[in-house]
């Protein structure tokens, strides 16, 4: 699985933030798109059964956060990711995805492994694209394939992904590349398991 561990430094460098206001509803927005707490309650329920049937207990997995904070992160990644993509002209296509699976060791063994990182099972192919697609551009951006091209190209990716903004709802926290999640208390911890669609008006609300 030592490229799908790759894959995963290369969503690393986003720069995710929590600010406000967001959009009545939103457990985030990422450019143009939204990502409603409905949606974000839907794909934790999908993670949570997944990680039921896979018999595996939340405390051998490596979520950052707890389960919606880390679906959230994810969610947010690919969406960010796809879009810097996008604005640089890179393609993955279905084929490419296909054989990143295969060289893995299939489906299954590429679920399992991202399902330890808090990706539900219907966003891998996504998942997949977007973390692709950054290595493309962390090859194109950086000028090659050396370790010192690969850390300029991370450099100058993480300026690419700065330029979608991106915002959180502050009900989940802050999200900071070098500590992880810092809980904004004003809202409350969040619990592996709580519904967010519930709370959608509080949290929607400006942060002082």
């Amino acid at each position: 699985m030592k490229r799908v561990l790759l894959a995963a430094a290369a969503l690393a460098c986003a720069a995710v933030t929590a600010c406000s206001p967001v959009q009545v509803g939103a457990a985030a927005t990422i450019g143009d798109q939204r990502i409603s707490t409905q949606q974000l309650d839907n794909y934790v329920q999908e993670f949570q059964s997944a990680l039921e049937a896979a018999k595996m207990p939340v405390d051998q997995t490596r979520l950052p956060g707890t389960v919606p904070q880390a679906v959230l992160l994810q969610l947010v990644n690919v969406r960010q990711f796809i879009k810097v993509a996008q604005n640089n002209g890179v393609f993955v296509s279905e084929g490419e995805i296909d054989a990143f699976m295969a060289q893995q060791g299939g489906d299954a063994a590429v679920n399992s492994a991202l399902l330890g990182r808090g990706v539900p099972p219907t966003m891998v192919r996504e998942w997949l694209r977007a973390s692709i697609g950054a290595q493309k551009m962390i090859a194109q951006l950086g000028g090659g394939t050396d370790e010192a091209a690969a850390t300029a190209g991370q450099q100058k990716l993480a300026v690419e992904a700065d330029k979608v903004k991106v915002e959180i709802n502050p009900r989940y926290g802050d999200f900071d590349p070098s500590v992880g999640w810092v809980q904004d208390t004003k809202f409350g911890k969040i619990g592996s398991t709580a519904s967010t669609a519930a709370s959608d008006e509080v949290a929607a609300a400006p942060a002082g």
